[in-house]
C-alpha cells in the first residue's frame, strides 16, 4: 500500500540519484518529491509537515545532512520525521549516528530501499 500522508522527500545534490530513487518509487507505487540540498528540503517540510520519510544525502551545499539534522531537531513539527541517510561513504553506519533512523549506501539496493520505506511508513 503506498504511502498516503504525503510524498517521501529525496533530497540529494546529484540530480541523477533523485530521478533514479523518485523513479523506483513511482515503479512500486509511491509519491515522491525531490530537492537539491538541505536548504531546499527545509523549506518543503516546513510547508509539508506531515512528509513520512525524508531520504537525504550527507554531502551537499549549501547545507549538508549534519546541517539539515541540527535544523530539524529545532523544530517540533519536523523532529519526528524520520530521516534515513544516503551516502557512498563507507562510514554510512557511523555517520547515520548523528540523528538518521537508518541509513542506505549508495548505489542504492532498491529491495533495501524498499524495505525502509515499508518500516518507516508502513506496507
Amino acid at each position: 500500500m503506498p504511502v498516503s500522508k504525503g510524498p517521501i522527500l529525496v533530497v540529494d545534490d546529484d540530480p541523477d540519484v533523485r530521478g533514479a530513487i523518485h523513479d523506483a518509487l513511482a515503479d512500486e507505487g509511491y509519491r515522491s518529491t525531490e530537492a537539491a540540498d538541505g536548504q531546499d528540503a527545509l523549506d518543503y517540510l516546513r510547508s509539508n509537515p506531515t512528509t513520512p520519510l525524508v531520504l537525504l544525502d550527507w554531502n551537499m551545499a549549501p547545507m549538508n545532512g549534519p546541517q539539515f539534522m541540527a535544523e530539524t531537531a529545532k523544530d517540533p513539527s519536523l523532529s519526528n520525521i524520520p530521516v534515513v541517510l544516503l551516502t557512498a561513504d563507507a562510514r554510512a553506519a557511523q555517520k547515520s549516528k548523528n540523528g538518521f533512523m537508518d541509513y542506505l549506501v549508495k548505489p542504492v539496493n532498491l529491495d533495501a530501499l524498499f524495505a525502509v520505506i515499508v518500516r518507516y511508513c508502513g506496507s
